[in-house]
């Protein structure tokens, strides 16, 4: 049940129910969910280890808030990450990792046409650990990861606006074309070019909140 609960909050925080510096209050989350503390707090530890939500003493658990110079590090660290990997990503052979990411951009066109959030969230998820892993280096890959989460609040903004989410939908196309035709500078390109639109409807969010 932990997982659940961790998935239900996560979802909600990704997708903007719950907003930076909103308390988690674990009265409010048991009637919620219908299940102990025990699980509740186990759901909040992990969100915790995830980059999801800060614990302060006295005060409990809130929605983690970044400051713009901490956004603005975290997203030079995704570039910098995401282009090392694009730039390592084998372009002899790509036929099986093309194969693999038409099959689950299908299912995010899928999903994206159903305004299905929760499905496109995965599909996008996906797309980019699959493209990652193809950089051959397992320690690469999970830091991207790392920070992949600990920005999902941001980039979640090219899912929920339609005009961004098709706009992501395009690029990851380009991807795809470009590994198709071994083109590094092209897929290089839109791999770092790719965050910039999440990033600035956060932002311009963040000014009105």
């Amino acid at each position: 049940m932990t997982d659940q609960v961790a998935s239900a909050l996560r979802f909600d925080i990704v997708f903007g129910r719950l907003r930076p510096r909103e308390r988690l209050v674990e009265n409010d989350l048991t009637e919620r969910f219908g299940v102990g503390r025990y699980v509740i707090r186990a759901a909040l530890d992990e969100l915790e280890r995830q980059g999801f939500v800060v614990k302060r003493p006295n005060k409990g658990a809130m929605v983690r808030e970044y400051s713009s110079e901490e956004i603005r590090q975290l997203y030079d660290m995704r570039s910098l990450l995401q282009r090392e990997a694009a730039e390592r990503i084998p372009l002899e052979d790509t036929a099986d990792l093309v194969a693999r990411l038409e099959e689950i951009q299908a299912r995010y066109r899928a999903a994206l046409k159903q305004r299905d959030l929760v499905s496109v969230s995965a599909a996008n998820d996906a797309f980019h650990a699959t493209l990652f892993a193809a950089c051959g280096n397992v320690f690469l890959a999970e830091t991207i990861e790392q920070f992949w989460n600990k920005t999902a609040a941001i980039h979640s903004y090219a899912l929920i606006d339609p005009s961004l989410a098709e706009r992501s939908c395009a690029e990851h196309e380009t991807m795809i074309e470009a590994l198709r035709n071994g083109d590094r500078a092209t897929l290089v390109e839109v791999v770092v070019d790719h965050m910039k639109p999440a990033l600035q409807a956060y932002e311009s969010a963040l000014r009105r909140w």
